[in-house]
């Protein structure tokens, strides 16, 4: 059986769906004037020194920024900084050499017996190039005095990020990367990573998925693990499963803000960990079932035998049937007894059902139909809201919405069209999304990315323009311009104005 903790944490899921869903947009058919611009890769930096003012002085010497890095931590204790340093996996890391319990030598040794990718920059006493000596044999970027000064560590900065522009642009494969593909040397690296970090696979190993959760390192720190990636808001980590308490039990207790944190089932060979991903990635995802922020462990799951009569009743055009059987589903879900691969297929056999019965072909098809969870999650809130969407869906296409192989709530084009056309009308997300039959977060998500702003700013600079224009071109008083554009209040309408113009409609009337 599935094991499934509902958190009742603080924190809620508002918000975290606007964060970056690791994935992207599902893609469109049709090409946009407003394309988001890709932004510069900005390294990440770590700064180890046992002596506070040392760590001050590095972050306060230069504009870290400026020149592509962020320090995403720092510590004063080394055996800290060495776990630190393995959920992090910083691009580059700026260490001290005398350190108590472990030196930045002996740091060094450690990580590169973990096989981190980091870069490692020397700080340093005058008396001590005899160490400093060691560390660039052992691979070392370079090294800087103290007291830091920003003319001697601007050069370093410039090394490590020309370095690290070099090893992204040659592609070199990832940890992930290795898992997924499944060859003789990945499996030989992987193993090795394991031995390295303490983890025996004969004892029982689970994978664990952390979905937007705060500082959850240190929930694994009772057992021996790995972090195997981090970004875009999703961890993943190999956990040892032999610990104080059951690994399910232990991260139960986790009280940080998050979304989902899925945990695999028990496994004990290293061939084993690309499957285990795969499963722990799901039960992480069971926060979209259960609406609210979860823990859950992969166990044995129901097949799709239940949802099989949908496709029948949406041929039948049986809205009864159909309503009573969403309603069922959204019953089921509400248990925790179906998972999210359960609504994935659920959403596709609509989608596939209604295209075909249009005699589309099957290259049309391909646009409307999702390719993984990711896409599921840009789209909908939770699974209560996938199923809304479902019936809105349902009821066009039996009520004849649907024509000429496309649904017009898949054309962001025409939502573009309808608020430029309809900007002074009081128009709303929710209104478009009725209007077009999507869903209002993924409308307001495709305004994101085709034009690089919120729906409520892309609205408010179109009638901001088109204020000016009358302010410019007419004699119509200021509470006037403002209704003409869509502004009942003339106060907001100035206020906002102002925000966008830096003047008030009047100033900018009369060219103050």
């Amino acid at each position: 059986m599935s094991t499934i903790v509902s958190s009742s944490s603080s924190s809620s899921n508002t918000g975290l769906k606007s964060k970056a869903r690791n994935g992207q947009e599902p893609q469109s058919r049709f090409a946009f004037p407003f394309i988001r611009k890709e932004q510069p890769a900005m390294y990440r930096a770590m700064i180890v020194d046992d002596e506070q003012w040392v760590v001050k002085n590095l972050l306060d010497s230069v504009d870290w920024a400026r020149y592509g890095f962020t320090v995403v931590g720092t510590e004063t204790q080394s055996p800290k900084a060495l776990q630190l340093m393995q959920e992090l996996n910083p691009d580059v890391a700026f260490v001290d050499i005398r350190m108590p319990e472990i030196s930045g030598l002996e740091l060094i040794k450690k990580c590169n017996e973990m096989q981190l990718d980091t870069l490692f920059i020397v700080v340093s006493g005058f008396a001590e190039f005899s160490y400093v000596q060691k560390c660039m044999n052992l691979g070392a970027l370079g090294y800087c005095l103290k007291p830091i000064e920003e003319e001697e560590i601007v050069p370093l900065l410039k090394k490590a990020k020309d370095k690290l522009d070099d090893r992204l642009a040659k592609d070199t494969p990832s940890v992930m990367e290795w898992i997924m593909d499944d060859k003789q040397e990945g499996r030989e690296r992987i193993a090795k990573l394991l031995v390295n970090a303490g983890l025996e696979p004969a004892g029982g190993l689970r994978v664990v998925v952390s979905l937007d959760a705060e500082q959850f390192g240190a929930m694994l720190k009772p057992y021996c693990f790995l972090r195997l990636s981090s970004g875009n808001g999703k961890s993943v980590y190999i956990a040892q499963e032999s610990g104080p308490t059951p690994l399910l039990q232990q991260l139960a207790q986790y009280g940080g803000t998050y979304r989902g944190i899925g945990i695999s089932g028990l496994f004990h060979e290293p061939a084993a960990i690309r499957d285990a991903i795969e499963d722990a990635e799901m039960a992480a995802f069971q926060y979209f079932i259960a609406g609210k922020p979860t823990v859950y462990q992969s166990g044995a799951s129901k097949g799709f035998a239940d949802f099989k009569q949908l496709s029948s009743a949406l041929q039948k055009h049986d809205m009864s049937e159909l309503t009573a059987l969403y309603d069922q589903y959204l019953e089921w879900f509400r248990t925790g007894a179906y998972q999210i691969k359960h609504a994935f297929f659920l959403y596709n056999t609509v989608m596939t059902t209604i295209i075909q019965s249009q005699n589309s072909e099957s290259d049309k098809l391909s646009k409307y139909l999702l390719v993984d969870y990711e896409r599921l999650i840009e789209r909908y809130q939770d699974a209560a809201e996938l199923i809304q969407d479902l019936k809105r869906m349902s009821g066009a296409y039996l009520g004849g919405m649907y024509r000429e192989g496309q649904f017009r709530s898949d054309s962001f084009v025409a939502v573009i069209d309808y608020v430029n056309s309809h900007y002074h009308q009081n128009i709303s997300l929710q209104m478009l999304a009725d209007e077009f039959y999507m869903n209002r977060n993924y409308i307001s998500q495709l305004f994101i990315k085709h034009v690089s702003q919120s729906f409520t700013d892309y609205l408010a600079e179109l009638r901001v323009r088109h204020a000016c224009e009358l302010l410019k071109n007419s004699n119509l008083p200021i509470h006037r311009v403002g209704e003409r554009v869509g502004y009942q209040d003339a106060y907001y309408f100035s206020k906002i104005f102002k925000k966008i113009i830096g003047k008030t409609p009047r100033e900018y009337r009369t060219g103050a």
